[in-house]
């Protein structure tokens, strides 16, 4: 019954924030149809868009649910349902940006204007004089240019996703520590997250990600979380891939979210034969040079019902000694780790976005209203986190932040 409900609550939420963005963009499209079309063949194309508008929502929520069941593993569900529904929902959370970034221009510089005609004590016409019916060659000029934006639009998505969803970055870093013990100074981690195996990501998705990792040749590997996308079915290729990465001190990971969505406890075990060190709520001591790292992991730090985090239980003799290092899932929880005095959190989650982008100056990626800490790195005091963008992507095969390895590197200032 909770879980019902916890889906229902999160239904509810996409229908309001998606529904509040195809309101605003057929807001637009009525007022392109009153440009570019007669009187009577505006009514008939507004009833058009609001039965393919109609049709198309109940296609997507139809996909949510099936998400959950076993059909979504079949092609024909994945090809006709799945892949079309993504990118539905890229294009309009595209459009919805390009649009806001639009208003957003469009109240400055009115803005502006006022200001400029309050300074020069200039007479401000409150009515506008009534708008001149376009032309039968502006009508085309106008319908041939919105033609062309939706389909620059629907275009974008999927080229985007085609040239960022798979390729990987890698982002090295240097974290430095007044009191690094000398003996941690150039201590080597690769960070993995978000995988997701799935539709979305096969074993030879995967196998291509770990020779990465391993190229980079890192004391440690970690990986924060969302190891599968949806269901058990998906362990069997990241059973296979995973056993590729070696690392000299060990390989440590933590549950996601999307591991409960399947079974956290088949997940982990899965990984765990292959040899991945799983910290939910427990951690582990290293010796490196004759010093000692403490890694810490916490499973999923959901809210409500859906929290699985325990951190006595995971902090419970921790060498305070040592330098401690935390793995969670969600970025959030540094707010916990630093009180507790880990000097290094590595995290996932936010998939930076997966589909946000920068536009000149404008960085129209809604991750940041989302999160408080959304993406890269994060340093308050002698602490930092890191919060991984992730590898995989979730709900869409979009992506249009590219996926990425982290190497992060400790010295001593």
């Amino acid at each position: 019954m909770n879980q019902l409900l916890l889906f229902a609550l999160f239904s509810t939420v996409i229908a309001v924030l998606f529904g509040s963005m195809q309101y605003r963009l057929y807001r637009v499209f009525r007022r392109w149809t009153a440009n570019v079309y007669a009187e009577p063949e505006q009514g008939s194309r507004r009833r058009q868009a609001r039965w393919i508008i109609l049709i198309v929502n109940i296609l997507f929520f139809a996909q949510m649910v099936v998400r959950g069941t076993s059909v979504y593993d079949q092609t024909v569900v994945q090809v006709f349902l799945i892949y079309p529904m993504g990118w539905f929902f890229g294009m309009v959370v595209l459009a919805f940006l390009l649009v806001t970034a639009f208003d957003v221009v469009r109240l400055v510089r009115w803005s502006g204007n006022r200001l400029i005609l309050l300074i020069s004590s200039r007479e401000i016409v409150s009515a506008s004089p009534a708008k001149p019916v376009p032309d039968p060659g502006r009508r085309k000029f106008l319908r041939l240019g919105g033609l062309s934006a939706a389909s620059v639009i629907g275009a974008v998505p999927i080229i985007a996703s085609a040239r960022t969803a798979r390729d990987y970055q890698i982002n090295r870093l240097s974290l430095t520590y007044d009191n690094l013990p000398s003996g941690l100074d150039g201590f080597t981690i690769a960070q993995v997250s978000d995988i997701h195996s799935g539709i979305y990501m096969t074993e030879g998705d995967m196998r291509e990600i770990f020779e990465i990792v391993n190229s980079l040749e890192a004391n440690a590997i970690t990986i924060t979380g969302d190891f599968v996308d949806s269901s058990d079915s998906q362990i069997e290729p990241l059973f296979k891939a995973v056993q590729m990465l070696k690392a000299e001190y060990g390989i440590f990971g933590c549950l996601g979210n999307h591991d409960h969505f399947a079974t956290a406890r088949k997940v982990s075990s899965a990984v765990e034969q292959r040899g991945i060190i799983m910290l939910n709520n427990s951690n582990v001591r290293l010796a490196v040079n004759g010093e000692r790292i403490s890694i810490v992991g916490i499973d999923d730090a959901g809210r409500g019902q859906a929290n699985f985090a325990d951190w006595n239980k995971a902090l419970d003799d921790v060498d305070p000694d040592s330098f401690k290092i935390a793995l969670t899932h969600r970025p959030d929880e540094w707010d916990h780790t630093r009180s507790a005095g880990m000097d290094l959190t590595l995290a996932g989650h936010t998939h930076g976005g997966q589909v946000g982008f920068r536009l000149g100056p404008l960085n129209l990626n809604p991750v940041h209203l989302i999160h408080k800490y959304a993406m890269g790195l994060y340093s308050q005091d002698s602490a930092h986190l890191y919060v991984n963008v992730g590898v995989g992507m979730v709900g869409v095969p979009i992506r249009m932040v590219k996926p990425e390895v982290a190497l992060l590197t400790l010295r001593r200032s």
